[in-house]
């Protein structure tokens, strides 16, 4: 059974990054562009964890995208992790219920893997790199 990881990120190099992690973890990933898009792959895909900037643009921004999939039935257990400029406090404020907090411009694999395993969600990999350099 594979485990899938949305990620809402506009800006590609942090995007890339937050995919390399996820992919070094084993997950599959898919990327979202903007808040519409991640709400719309988020209901398709039912994810197994969203990472996401609650100020990822577009006419639904990200934090409101993230309201949306809490108001879901089918998708408000669904772990959340913000992945922000922002404060972890000023994050999940505006997300209203993140499950957890990327800190951006600190993005480091060792906190990815604490991240998911902050929300019971173990993948292959973290035995095996928990505490090593990240494999990107």
């Amino acid at each position: 059974m594979t485990t899938t990881c949305l990620i809402g990120e506009a800006d590609p190099f942090l995007a890339r990054l937050l995919e390399r992690f996820g992919k070094a973890s084993g997950l599959t990933v898919v990327r979202a562009k903007v808040g519409q898009e991640l709400l719309n792959l988020a209901r398709a895909l039912k994810p197994d964890i969203i990472v996401v900037d609650p100020e990822l643009p577009g006419t639904l921004r990200g934090w409101e995208a993230v309201r949306a999939i809490r108001s879901d039935a089918r998708l408000e257990r669904i772990p959340v992790l913000t992945c922000s400029w922002l404060s972890e406090a000023d994050a999940c404020a505006l997300t209203a219920d993140a499950d957890g907090h990327l800190q951006k411009p600190e993005l480091h694999y060792e906190d990815f893997i604490a991240a998911l395993a902050s929300v019971g969600l173990s993948t292959p990999a973290q035995s095996i790199c928990l505490g090593d350099p990240a494999p990107v």
